[in-house]
């Protein structure tokens, strides 16, 4: 029994291709477990495509980055005060601190300033601008960086921000910064003198094509349940003769956990009310998918299994592969495949059988 990811590795690779082609400005990011497809497989990515800049998220995941690829590493974390650094050449750090600025300040290690923005996250305050203007002119100075919300007028804050340095009599070579479109790009950089404006980005790059990348749980086993049974956890009463698949794929792999929404609007938390109701009555959707069709849960998600109504004791077998669309990102695998790849990390071995989308 697995959860399993299928990579379709040229249609993914066509489109990592595509779209740096499309915007040559972007940073690839390489966060935590590679955006749920695997570090290792988006590293090589980076390496194969010889981008000269790859973020990770943390100092940790530096040195594999620095191991897998040949460009820049830049860390997105920012380093804090008394921190031990390490000591390589293609690592440039974020100073988000005026203490840490003077700590890293002569030591010939690269770096980025990162200011304060309307994330709210870390960086430094722009009232404090002033005080670094030879630290933004210091030759181990990358540049700044700032993390846009993915929302609002970016192009303002951005152009905000590098009028500001220009008061200040400074230039710095790079802008690093999020969300920005490519129309947004294009805005800035039209305005932004001999600074480069680059895009950190992770989502659209590795996870733009959906089809490349699909969730599939094994059939463990189908049985019919009579109406008045009561089933699951939650030991609901089925409120009609049908049939029962149960499903890899759980809590413990992210299937029925609520991911966070950047905003809840009106219809979403109708959706969302719903969806409760739904659960409480049995039929709820599930992420699960027979021949095109989304399957309604049965009971609440297990840990490892979901249990999920099919229209027929013969819709499926067990062995059986099933379609589960998940955002990837806070999904957790048994397996991944790749397929259409002679060779390279996690290729996997073993074939699941009979795929349902």
């Amino acid at each position: 029994m697995t959860f399993t990811l299928v990579i379709d590795q040229p249609r993914w690779e066509t489109h990592v291709d595509t779209y740096l082609a499309e915007h040559p400005w972007v940073v690839p990011v390489v966060k935590g477990d590679g955006y749920g497809i695997g570090a290792e497989r988006v590293l090589a990515q980076c390496r194969r495509v010889q981008a000269p800049v790859v973020a990770v998220g943390t100092p940790a995941e530096a040195q594999q980055a620095l191991d897998a690829t040949d460009g820049d590493v830049l860390v997105l974390f920012p380093t804090l005060p008394g921190e031990a650094l390490p000591d390589d050449p293609r690592l440039v750090h974020t100073v988000a601190s005026e203490t840490t600025l003077r700590e890293i300040l002569g030591t010939g290690r690269r770096f980025v300033v990162e200011v304060d923005s309307p994330m709210g996250r870390h960086g430094i305050e722009w009232p404090r601008l002033p005080s670094l203007v030879d630290a933004l002119r210091d030759e181990r100075c990358e540049g700044v960086a700032l993390h846009n919300p993915p929302f609002g007028d970016r192009v303002e804050f951005v152009s905000s921000l590098l009028d500001r340095l220009g008061e200040l009599g400074v230039a710095v070579p790079r802008l690093y910064a999020s969300h920005l479109t490519a129309d947004e790009v294009g805005r800035l950089s039209g305005t932004a003198g001999d600074t480069v404006v680059l895009v950190r980005t992770g989502t659209d790059l590795w996870l733009g094509d959906p089809a490349a990348l699909t969730a599939y749980g094994q059939v463990i086993d189908v049985h019919p349940v009579a109406k008045g049974r009561s089933i699951g956890y939650s030991q609901r009463t089925a409120r009609k003769d049908g049939w029962l698949a149960v499903v890899g794929g759980g809590t413990a792999h992210g299937v029925g956990i609520e991911t966070a929404r950047p905003r809840m609007t009106p219809r979403l938390a109708a959706r969302k009310a719903a969806r409760v109701v739904a659960t409480q009555l049995g039929g709820a959707p599930s992420p699960f998918r027979l021949d095109g069709r989304r399957l309604t849960y049965a009971d609440v998600p297990h840990m490892q299994v979901s249990m999920v109504s099919v229209p027929s004791g013969d819709a499926v077998r067990p062995g059986d592969w099933l379609a589960c669309d998940m955002r990837i990102t806070v999904t957790r695998f048994d397996e991944v495949e790749v397929r259409g790849a002679e060779s390279g990390p996690g290729s996997g071995s073993g074939s699941p059988g009979d795929l349902r989308r």
